[in-house]
């Protein structure tokens, strides 16, 4: 008798618990409950898990986000949650109401309706690109269609470059326009650099053009640096064009530091793009032939660019053989580079071995957890 009503009590505890815990948790609202659309306030749970409850409800067609589930959105603290919440909404929305959805979007000027937009513009750009981009030109000249258009030319110039860029071209002269093409740009250079310099070479002259240039170039010496750098000594604006020559050079270095170095020295003045471009130069070139970057360095003049330059070069060749770094080290006459080659062969042997402690530290606390 006692053992039933021991068996019997505990079931109603565990039964009682279960209760509590689904009460305090707060189970999510019908959808078509007037729950669903209650005050954020009266919810319960983090405003990520208000918004997961609320998603259902928010997004059946003909029906706009609701404003309490973006004030949710808005309202969550942790960057990661929120991120969560708003691919919550976006998945919600069917194909056929991403046009509904987006115009009532469209006059909201909350940070989650901006953010939402974003990702829905991106999302059906991604699956008609035509259609989006006709959507985002019928909005009013201004920031959401600058965003919106962005969103649109990162997305078919992924799926069809060619007609991304004929978009592009084609539109009217504006802000607009300039993010569009900016946006375009960058995700073409990563595989057709020629087309990210067309693009930007048509942009209006400022730093947005300049650097979109920079990276393009980069990006063609990384696969063609003789023709990358016949281009960009044609240019004939002084400091873009050492600014790209020196970008050539530094793309190239890894492949050919030697060629790289010559370059540098030739093609640029003496001043803090020749020192920047060096330095880089040295540190890309020291992964595949640490002594010949040595070599380099070692007739530079006393200068901070050449400090610069034997820290990078050192810490990236002891890593890679300490003794050898060391042997060249020996081997400097006394003076300023062999002090600033010892100092930082010192720092990169204790960083070294501080590192080597915290994995062992980490190995060994993992084998006591197992």
């Amino acid at each position: 008798m006692k053992r039933t009503l021991t068996f019997v009590l505990a079931i109603f505890f565990v039964l009682l618990a279960l209760r509590l815990s689904r009460h305090a948790a707060g189970p999510c609202p019908a959808p078509d409950s007037e729950a669903a659309v209650a005050s954020s306030q009266q919810e319960p749970g983090s405003p990520a898990r208000r918004v997961a409850c609320r998603v259902t409800s928010a997004t059946q067609p003909t029906q706009a986000i609701d404003a309490n589930l973006l004030a949710a959105v808005e309202a969550e603290p942790d960057p990661d949650r929120k991120s969560e919440a708003l691919e919550r909404v976006v998945k919600s929305v069917s194909d056929a109401n991403l046009p509904a959805v987006l115009d009532a979007l469209a006059s909201d000027p909350s940070p989650a309706a901006a953010d939402l937009r974003q990702l829905l513009v991106r999302r059906w750009a991604q699956s008609d690109a035509s259609a989006a981009a006709a959507w985002s030109a019928r909005l009013p000249e201004g920031s959401v269609q600058c965003a919106a258009v962005g969103q649109v030319a990162i997305a078919w110039a992924n799926s069809d470059l060619p007609a991304a860029t004929a978009w592009v071209q084609a539109m009217s002269a504006g802000d607009s326009k300039g993010v569009a093409a900016v946006n375009l740009g960058y995700e073409a250079a990563r595989s057709e650099p020629v087309t990210a310099l067309v693009v930007a070479s048509a942009l209006p002259s400022g730093p947005q053009r300049d650097d979109l240039l920079v990276h393009a170039v980069s990006q063609w010496a990384a696969g063609d640096s003789a023709l990358a750098t016949e281009w960009a000594a044609a240019v004939p604006d002084v400091t873009l064009r050492e600014r790209l020559l020196a970008a050539v050079a530094v793309s190239s270095a890894k492949q050919d530091g030697a060629a790289a170095a010559t370059l540098a020295m030739k093609t640029l003045g003496a001043g803090d793009e020749q020192d920047r471009a060096a330095v880089s130069i040295v540190q890309r070139w020291a992964q595949n032939s640490p002594s010949a970057a040595a070599s380099w360095v070692a007739q530079w003049p006393d200068t901070p660019a050449r400090d610069a330059a034997t820290q990078n070069l050192v810490a990236v060749w002891t890593g890679q053989d300490s003794q050898a770094a060391a042997v060249w080290l020996q081997a400097l006459p006394e003076g300023a580079l062999r002090n600033t080659g010892f100092s930082a062969y010192s720092q990169a042997l204790t960083d070294r071995a501080r590192s080597s402690a915290a994995a062992l530290a980490t190995d060994s606390v993992g084998t006591l957890l197992q």
